[in-house]
This record gives C-alpha cells, structure tokens and sequence, in this order.
C-alpha cells in the first residue's frame, strides 16, 4: 500500500505511529547484536535483504493511492533472519522507498504496520503452528512455511488494508473491490513463489543460514 500525507485521518496516523515504534523498539531488544557483530556472513544476509527488499518494494502497481500492489518478500525474510531481524530489515526497507519518494513520511507508521510487522509476525506465527502440530519433513517445510506462508501473509495484508480504507471511508467499499482486492488472487501465486524458490534455495546451498530450520531435525532418521 502506498500512503500519501492527507489521505487517512490525522488521529489514525498517529493512532498506528505509536504501536509501530513500540514494535520497532522490541524487534531492536530481541535482536542477538553480538552475533550480528561477530559473523560477518549474518552481517551480509541482514544488508542484502534490506536492499532486497527495497527494490522488491520499488516495483509496484496501482491505479489509486493508498491501493498500490507490490510484492512482499517478508516469509522469507523471517524465516532466514528471525522475525526481529526481518522486522528491522522491512522498516529500512520501507525508509529507503520512503525517501525515494514511493511512499510517505506521514504515512510510515501505517505503511509500518500494515506492510511490515503484519506479513513478519503473521509468517511467524504460521511457521511456529505448522512446526508445533505437524511433522519435521523439509517437503514440508519449504511449501507450508515457505510457499503458502508467503501467501498467507500478503492476503493478510490485502484484507487489513482493505479493511482499513473501507473501514475510514477514503473509497467506497466497491472502489477498494475493484482497484485492489480483485488483484489478488494474482499476487496470491508470485509472492508465494517467490518466498518458496528463496526458501527452497538457501535449504539446498546454505540451510545454515535459515535460523528456523534445524537440520538435525528436519533431516534425522527418527
């Protein structure tokens, strides 16, 4: 979504500017800063995501302000970095189309909490339910935490937002339908490839650097 300054209540603005500091404040204390420090190789992951995610960010389309599509990124993110990582990449993600232009500073907050800490925590909270009620199976792994979560987790943001416009009158209801919701299901696919494929490759070369995946795991015997 894209937020341009006088298009959502001022009270709502600054109803959201608060919790999404708050998050950001707890995504910072959570984070391991001592092995960020130490391995270089996190340090790379960590950087190459917030420009990943950046770019990603920076292709878009939408016909209204406020109802841009663009595809997400963030399942993977969290599964690779962890949900505080991935909350703090998505937030200097969102700075830099900020300060290109593509969104506003008015509207961070929201932008914040709608199209980062809702598809990060949502993506969390599918991977810890799908790691506590179903088997260790990497097959398993790659299509449900990676595949689906990415789809999940971008129709979460697409029903909050339409909601939220809907909700605060900024279009009608069959405005946000027509210019925004009905796009969905083809986004649904993409973001939910694009999350797998990322997934499924840093299983297959590097499944160390995914911190929700135990390979002792995923891949013993028992």
């Amino acid at each position: 979504m894209s937020i341009e300054s006088g298009l959502l209540p001022v009270w709502f603005i600054y109803l959201l500017f608060y919790p999404s500091l708050l998050i950001v404040v707890w995504a910072l204390r959570r984070v391991n800063w001592r092995a960020l420090k130490e391995q270089s190789l996190l340090q790379h992951v960590f950087y190459s995501a917030c420009l990943a995610l950046a770019i990603l960010w920076s292709i878009r389309a939408g016909l209204s302000s406020g109802l841009g599509i663009h595809f997400m990124g963030l399942t993977a993110a969290t599964l690779v970095m962890g949900w505080p990582l991935a909350l703090i990449a998505g937030g200097i993600g969102l700075l830099c189309v900020t300060i290109i232009g593509l969104e506003s500073y008015a509207g961070f907050g929201v932008n914040f909490m709608i199209s980062v800490a809702l598809p990060v925590l949502t993506s969390f909270w599918v991977l810890k339910f799908v790691q506590h009620k179903l088997p260790a199976n990497p097959f398993v792994y790659i299509f449900l935490c990676g595949f689906f979560n990415g789809a999940i987790a971008i129709l979460a943001v697409a029903c909050v937002t339409s909601v939220m416009l809907g909700v605060l009158e900024v279009y009608t209801w069959e405005a946000v339908y027509d210019e925004y919701f009905m796009y969905l299901p083809l986004m649904l696919f993409p973001e939910a490839f694009i999350n797998g494929m990322v997934v499924a490759g840093v299983m297959g070369t590097f499944p160390h650097l995914l911190s929700s995946f135990n390979m002792d795991k995923y891949f013993s015997d028992d």
